[in-house]
C-alpha cells in the first residue's frame, strides 16, 4: 500500500452539501461519524501529506486542531464550501426557541461556561449546534447556522440548524449586562477576527463579502459575564427581546 495516497475514502453533508473525502487515517472517519452521509457528492476532496505537513508547519506552539489531519481537512473543506457562501466561525454556535446564535470570546474568557449555564437556564429551550467551529450560511432572506464535526474537545454539538438571530461577544465583568453593541468599528473588527479567511485572494474576497452582509444584516451583542448563572440570564432576557 502506498503511504502517500489516503486510503480511507466515505462521504459527510456539511451545510447541505454532500462531500466525498480521502484522507489516512481512520479515526478521522470516526470523528466525522454523526455526519456520514450517501448520495452523489457535490465536493471531491483529497488529502495530500504535503496538506498536512503545512499545518504542522505552520502551527502555533504545537496548537493543532485534534491532529494535522483534522486541521487540515477541514481547511480544505473551508476553502471549498465558500463557493456556495459558506464560512467557518470560531466560536459557539447554539439555539433558543429554534433561533441560532452565535457567542465569540478570547481563549479563556469563558464561553463554553457561558454556553453550559444557558443550557442550565433555558432546559429543552436550549440546543448546543456547535461549540467550536460551526458554518454559516449565506441564503437569499438571511442567514442559517450549520454544525460539523470539528465541535470542540467536548464534542458538544447536533447536527441541525437555524437561523442565525444574533451574534454575542463575551467579556469578563463584575456585574453581568448584555447590550447591543451601537460601534460600527468595534462590531467589524471582532466579527473579523473569528471568520477563517482563506489564503486565496479570490476566497477571501468572498469571504469578506459575506461577512459585510453579516455585518449589516444581524445585530451584535456584548455581555459582560460572572462566572455564574446570573450572567446567562441577563443574556437571555436581552436577547429575546426580538430586537431588530
Amino acid at each position: 500500500m502506498d503511504s502517500n495516497k489516503p486510503n480511507i475514502h466515505f462521504q459527510i453533508k456539511l451545510a447541505g452539501y454532500h462531500f466525498d473525502l480521502s484522507c489516512f487515517n481512520d479515526s478521522t472517519k470516526r470523528y466525522c461519524h454523526g455526519f456520514l452521509s450517501e448520495g452523489d457528492p457535490d465536493f471531491k476532496i483529497i488529502l495530500t501529506n504535503k496538506d498536512i505537513e503545512e499545518e504542522k508547519e505552520n502551527a502555533k506552539d504545537g496548537h493543532l486542531y485534534g491532529n494535522a489531519e483534522l486541521t487540515a481537512l477541514y481547511r480544505k473543506i473551508a476553502d471549498t464550501i465558500i463557493e456556495k457562501d459558506v464560512i467557518v466561525f470560531h466560536g459557539s454556535a447554539i439555539s433558543i426557541d429554534g433561533k441560532g446564535y452565535l457567542i465569540a470570546a478570547r481563549s479563556g474568557v469563558g464561553k463554553s461556561t457561558h454556553a453550559k449555564y444557558l443550557q442550565e437556564a433555558l432546559g429543552e429551550r436550549f440546543h448546543y449546534i456547535n461549540d467550536d467551529k460551526p458554518l454559516i450560511k449565506k441564503e437569499e432572506d438571511g442567514f442559517l447556522v450549520y454544525s460539523s464535526p470539528w465541535n470542540g474537545k467536548e464534542r458538544r454539538g447536533e447536527d441541525l440548524s437555524a437561523p442565525l438571530c444574533g451574534i454575542l461577544f463575551l467579556d469578563r465583568g463584575e456585574i453581568p449586562s448584555c447590550e447591543k453593541i451601537q460601534d460600527p468599528q468595534t462590531i467589524y473588527f471582532r466579527l473579523l477576527s473569528q471568520i477563517y479567511l482563506p489564503y486565496d485572494k479570490g476566497k477571501k474576497e468572498k469571504a469578506l463579502k459575506i461577512a459585510d452582509v453579516i455585518f449589516k444584516e444581524i445585530p451584535f451583542y456584548q455581555i459582560k459575564a460572572t462566572l455564574d448563572i446570573s450572567s446567562a440570564y441577563k443574556t437571555i432576557e436581552r436577547i429575546t427581546q426580538h430586537e431588530a
